[in-house]
C-alpha cells in the first residue's frame, strides 16, 4: 500500500509556529532545523503550549541558517547564531547542555510571553537518546518530546472530526509528516514502516496525546478537553488519548529530502 505526503512541516523552536515546506531534508534528527530550538523558565525546565498557548503564535522564519521571530505585538528580532555559552536545561526526564541565546532575544521573548524565558539551541555541547527500547546504537533526538518526526494520517482526523463539535486542524497535533492513503482511519497504528529508496521511517509506537489538542494554533487559545476526550473515550489505544505515529528514521545516503506529492510504502 502507497501514501501520499500532502504536508511536511517542521518547528524550529519547540512548541511554537510551523513552517510549511514543498521539500524537507531529513537527517537523523528529524526534519532539517525541526525543534533544534526551545524555551526554557528560570530553572532551565523547558516551557510549552501546555502552560503557555500564546507561544504558538511566536512565529519562526529561517532565513538561511538564520532564525528571525515574530509574534504579535512585537518587533521582529532575529536570533545570532554565534552563541556559545552553555546551559543546563531539562525536556520531561532529560537534562543536557544547550547553547544559550543572548540577552536581547531573552529578553523579547521574556516580554512577549510575560515570564523569566530563555531561548537555548541543541548544539555542539547537546546529547539527548531515544528510548532505547526503541532506538538503535544510541540514536538521538533533538527537542522534540520523545522521538524525531511523527506522522499522522488524514483519515483518522476526519473520523475524529465526525465526532466533535467543532471540527479541528491537522494543526493540532503538530505532525512532521501528513499521509493521505485508502487505508481506514487509524491503520497507521499498527504500520511498522513508510520507505522510499533512501530512507526508512520506523513507526515505533502511536503518539500519545495531551491538553495541547485544545490549544487553537492559529490564535493561540486553549479551547478545551473535548479533542483529548473525544480520542480517549472512542479512539483509545491501549486504553490511551494517541494520534499520530512517532518516527525514528533511518537514512542510507548522506543527503535525503521529502516532497510534498511524493509516494512512500506502507510496510505492515
Amino acid at each position: 500500500m502507497q501514501a501520499e505526503i500532502t504536508q511536511l512541516l517542521s518547528y524550529p523552536i519547540k512548541s511554537c509556529g510551523a513552517l510549511s515546506h514543498e521539500q524537507a531534508e531529513v537527517t537523523s534528527l528529524g526534519l532539517s532545523a525541526d525543534r533544534q530550538w526551545m524555551l526554557v523558565d528560570s530553572n532551565g525546565l523547558f516551557m510549552s503550549q501546555r502552560k503557555h498557548p500564546s507561544m504558538a503564535l511566536i512565529q519562526p522564519q529561517l532565513n538561511g541558517g538564520t532564525l528571525l521571530l515574530n509574534a504579535p505585538g512585537m518587533s521582529a528580532i532575529e536570533v545570532p547564531n554565534d552563541s556559545s555559552e552553555a546551559t543546563k536545561v531539562q525536556v520531561w526526564n532529560d537534562h543536557l547542555l544547550a547553547s544559550l541565546s543572548d540577552a536581547e532575544v531573552n529578553q523579547w521573548l521574556s516580554q512577549y510571553l510575560q515570564n523569566d524565558v530563555r531561548l537555548v539551541r541543541f548544539g555542539q555541547y547537546s546529547q539527548r537518546l531515544i528510548d532505547p527500547d526503541y532506538a538503535q546504537a544510541a540514536e538521538q533526538v533533538a527537542f522534540a518530546d520523545g522521538y524525531p518526526i511523527l506522522v499522522t494520517h488524514e483519515a483518522s482526523l476526519h473520523t475524529l472530526n465526525q465526532q466533535l463539535s467543532t471540527a479541528v486542524n491537522m494543526s493540532r497535533f503538530r505532525p512532521n509528516v501528513v499521509l493521505r492513503t485508502e487505508a481506514a482511519a487509524w491503520a497507521e497504528n499498527n504500520w511498522l514502516q513508510l520507505s522510499q529508496a533512501d530512507l526508512t521511517l520506523d513507526l515505533v509506537k502511536p503518539c500519545g496525546r495531551c491538553v495541547m489538542t485544545g490549544v487553537e494554533q492559529s490564535s493561540g487559545v486553549q479551547t478545551g478537553s473535548e479533542v483529548l476526550k473525544t480520542l480517549k473515550s472512542q479512539f483509545a489505544h491501549q486504553g490511551k488519548a494517541v494520534f499520530g505515529m512517532n518516527a525514528i528514521p533511518r537514512i542510507k545516503q548522506q543527503k535525503v529530502s521529502l516532497q510534498v506529492g511524493q509516494s512512500l510504502q506502507i510496510n505492515q
